[in-house]
């Protein structure tokens, strides 16, 4: 992760935020979703692969006080029904649960899943699926979930539908 500067002159100073690397505990290739950032200042965001179950994962990095950031694994994806490789990032509602979509997992057909993160006691997170893709309702989930202030979620897939060019998605809570 990287920030850009603006310069006087026109170009950008380069400051590296975070590497990820592929210990088994960090996610690697961070996702194409744009980051999160909430009130605290803390980023938001998605690996496709990686980490400790190599199905991707959902991070924060926070700004600390050395002038450095740290990151916090929130969440550990893993290949199965509950799906995997989060392509896009991640929303945050008004309590502090995020929502993403993931490109695999889900129904048999593997189509994807639409999920909530939520924040728990102790720093502890519960992950839910909200909707699995079944083909016909959409399939492969790739781009940003945009959250209302009535808590409905749009998105849009890749694939699927009725003529199996995608579709653009509500979910209402």
């Amino acid at each position: 992760m990287y920030e850009v500067t603006p310069t006087s002159a026109g170009g950008g100073n380069e400051t590296v935020l975070h590497r990820f690397d592929d210990n088994g505990t960090d996610g690697v290739t961070p996702g194409s979703g744009a980051l999160f950032t909430d009130a605290l200042k803390n980023l938001y965001g998605t690996t496709e692969l990686g980490g400790t179950r190599r199905g991707g994962t959902i991070f924060r990095l926070t700004h600390r006080s050395n002038g450095r950031w740290g990151e916090t694994v929130l969440y550990n994806f893993s290949e199965g029904s509950s799906g995997w490789f989060p392509a896009a990032g991640v929303v945050m509602d008004k309590a502090g649960d995020l929502y993403g979509t993931t490109v695999d997992g889900g129904t048999s057909c593997d189509c994807g899943v639409v999920y909530r993160l939520a924040p728990g006691r102790k720093g502890k997170w519960t992950y839910t699926v909200l909707h699995a893709f079944s083909g016909i309702d959409g399939a492969i989930p790739v781009s940003n979930l945009v959250l209302d202030d009535k808590g409905n979620l749009y998105g849009g897939t890749a694939l699927g539908g009725t003529y199996g060019f995608g579709v653009v998605f509500e979910l209402t809570p």
